[in-house]
């Protein structure tokens, strides 16, 4: 995989500008200008899709009383497909996407049947507060979709060995189309063939699809009870 330089040193020749020797704690303007677009179009490319290596799950245990936890620190969005899943109920708790709705929930008193949630501000709030020891959780999109050379993954480009985890062919094929565009370029090939890069790119993440064999039944969650029969 290349680091961010490296795909700094690919690029340049393509857009017309000096090939840098740095790029992180480079004082070139074209390579300051290169870096922020980099770090630009990696949470771009983050935004468009659920990409699996970005999947985290946000855990909140409740204490009884407690409503409010704090966004995950890494959080940049919820899954598309994303749900809350509680280990006191049998299905998925309610997701009020309404603030005029929650604040009637709250002042109403409405007894939710499967408890719910919302995002208000940085907090995830939740109603009923969550029993003692009950845990709810949930897959969130990670910001961190910049791998160092050593230490914890992050949301940006710092370092010039820092490698970007979607795949540095996705970023350098965005970062030509949209560097040509912002200075009046020619792009419209190149932005083809980066859009097309990104949706073959998405198509693969989502993995290959289960085929189903005729008359075979299929026993999922949802069919299956979390308690003890008698």
């Amino acid at each position: 995989m290349k680091t961010i330089l490296e795909i700094a040193q690919s690029v340049a020749p393509k857009i017309g500008i000096d090939t840098p020797s740095a790029l992180l704690s480079s004082t070139v303007a074209e390579d300051i200008e290169l870096a922020a677009l980099a770090n630009e179009l990696a949470e771009r490319i983050a935004r468009a899709h659920d990409w699996q290596s970005l999947k985290t799950v946000a855990t909140f245990t409740g204490d009884g009383s407690t409503s409010g936890f704090a966004i995950p620190a890494d959080y940049l969005r919820m899954a598309k497909d994303s749900q809350m899943w509680s280990s006191r109920l049998i299905g998925p708790m309610t997701h009020v996407v309404s603030s005029d709705q929650w604040l009637e929930i709250e002042v109403r008193g409405f007894n939710v049947v499967y408890g719910a949630w919302t995002i208000l501000g940085d907090m995830f709030e939740f109603y009923p507060a969550l029993a003692s020891a009950e845990t709810a959780k949930c897959y969130y999109i990670s910001n961190k979709v910049v791998r160092p050379a050593s230490g914890s993954d992050k949301a940006a480009f710092t370092l010039d060995d820092d490698t970007f985890r979607l795949g540095d062919r996705l970023l350098e094929l965005h970062l030509i189309w949209e560097w040509r565009q912002r200075k009046g370029l020619n792009y419209a090939e190149d932005m083809v063939t980066a859009e097309n890069a990104l949706a073959q790119a998405i198509s693969d993440n989502k993995g290959a699809r289960i085929l189903r064999q005729p008359g075979v039944a299929r026993v999922g969650s949802a069919l299956a009870w979390p308690g003890t029969l008698s």
